[in-house]
């Protein structure tokens, strides 16, 4: 399926940014964000709207008038990143809009087992970090059978997925609503004063971040999709196991990152011939869990969890004991969270778990895997007046990462793999892996 761009402009804020508001600091968290762009996109069927009686480019201008509008509210992402001074000119350069036609039908692409990976890369744009580089970039694909593809690509300096989530829900408000604009709630940008750069303890985040292990250029990318009925099992069979000391009630997101870590230390053992110690990595949103109000505050506000298996005092590995490992992980954030009663503690807080992290990273003889959830982020909601999305997907990373994420149901998790090849094929054969999955 080809995939031709046929527009590109920068769409700019309706109201310019008042002067105050124009420099925007990078918080400790936006500086240790990953210096990457992160990709979604969101599938609509003509089969839950009807976009065939729309005229196509009435339907691009509206999609431009309501996302101008919402970037007065969203106004950092119209800005440009200074690497050197760690801030966000907030200048109203605008974020990069794209129109795409694309010779084929959208359920080739939603109907297709394997996923056609390197078509999807082409229905997102393509950005890499410069001082005039956009922060948000948009490609709006329109599909032969009038379906469309709305892919959004965002600088991670100061944006996660809870705060794209938001802005995109806000724009889809905006072009669905009469006066839309005025039924979002304004977000607010304060985080650098929460966790300011400051003077840093000992320089204990100065040193240079340990990167992520590089995808190898043998790498596959794999979906493992978790329906409700096999995490209900799955949650079942942890909690009433013979060797189960699972103490509290598992999260589905806890059960299957437990059961893929499980196989991701089996294919460790496979390649190397003993069991490994090993960690996964998990971020922990901070929103709702510290004593400072953060609801409504966009930015990169999570800090990293880490749940360790240490094979020395494990004669075998069973699931439970690693769903137990990534719930007490997570208890222990949300204790550290409740302590953490001012800024001070808080900065304190968060500055500890990372040179945790790095710590971790920095171990020769621990295998080290990434994690990250994308769950009840309110990706599905999305709704531009057609219709809830068919399918919310992303584009393989380049990095050994496993990515979570809703299915369209809601109850159910769709589980992206990227792995070595060698790898990926040693985890398909995991006994719990084909049974748990589809």
């Amino acid at each position: 399926m080809e995939v031709q761009i046929t527009s590109r402009k920068l769409i700019k804020p309706s109201v310019q940014t008042p002067p105050h508001l124009q420099i925007l600091k990078l918080s400790i968290l936006d500086q240790h964000a990953p210096p990457n762009y992160v990709p979604n996109i969101f599938y609509y069927t003509n089969a839950n709207h009807e976009i065939e009686n729309i005229n196509t480019q009435k339907l691009v201008e509206q999609l431009e008038k309501s996302l101008l509008e919402v970037l007065t509210l969203f106004y950092p992402l119209a800005g440009r990143f200074i690497k050197d001074k760690l801030i966000v000119d907030c200048n109203d350069d605008g974020v990069e809009f794209l129109e795409a036609k694309a010779d084929g039908d959208l359920t080739q692409i939603l109907q297709q087992e394997p996923k056609p990976y390197e078509l999807l890369r082409r229905l997102v744009p393509s950005l890499a970090e410069s001082a005039t580089s956009p922060l948000l970039a948009i490609q709006v694909n329109i599909f032969r059978c009038g379906g469309l593809a709305i892919g959004v690509l965002n600088s991670h300096r100061i944006a996660g997925r809870w705060t794209m989530s938001r802005f995109i829900n806000a724009w889809a408000t905006a072009h669905f609503h009469d006066q839309g604009i005025s039924k979002v709630t304004p977000p607010t940008f304060v985080s650098p004063f929460i966790f300011p750069e400051g003077d840093l303890p000992s320089g204990r985040l100065r040193f240079p971040v340990p990167p992520p292990r590089m995808a190898s250029k043998k790498t596959v990318t794999k979906i493992f999709r978790f329906d409700r009925e096999a995490i209900e099992k799955l949650k079942s069979e942890v909690i009433s196991g013979a060797d189960s000391g699972v103490k509290h009630h598992p999260s589905r997101v806890e059960v299957v990152s437990a059961l893929i870590w499980k196989a991701l230390i089996s294919v460790a053992k496979e390649k190397h011939g003993y069991l490994r110690s090993s960690s996964m990595s998990l971020p922990f949103n901070l929103r709702g869990k510290v004593g400072v109000p953060l609801d409504n505050q966009c930015g990169n506000l999570c800090r990293p969890i880490i749940a360790r298996f240490d094979a020395k005092n494990q004669s075998k590995l069973v699931l439970s004991e690693l769903v137990s490992l990534i719930g007490d992980a997570k208890r222990r954030a949300s204790s550290e969270c409740v302590k953490a009663i001012n800024i001070p503690e808080m900065f304190s807080m968060v500055t500890n778990s990372f040179a945790e992290m790095f710590e971790e990273l920095n171990k020769s003889e621990v295998d080290i895997f990434r994690f990250t959830s994308w769950c009840r982020m309110g990706l599905y909601e999305v709704n531009f007046g057609w219709g809830k999305p068919a399918w919310v997907s992303l584009v393989p990373p380049n990095i050994e990462l496993t990515i979570l994420n809703d299915t369209k149901s809601g109850d159910g998790i769709e589980a992206w793999l990227n792995l070595d090849e060698k790898d990926m094929i040693q985890l398909q054969q995991d006994p719990d892996i084909m049974a748990f999955t589809s």
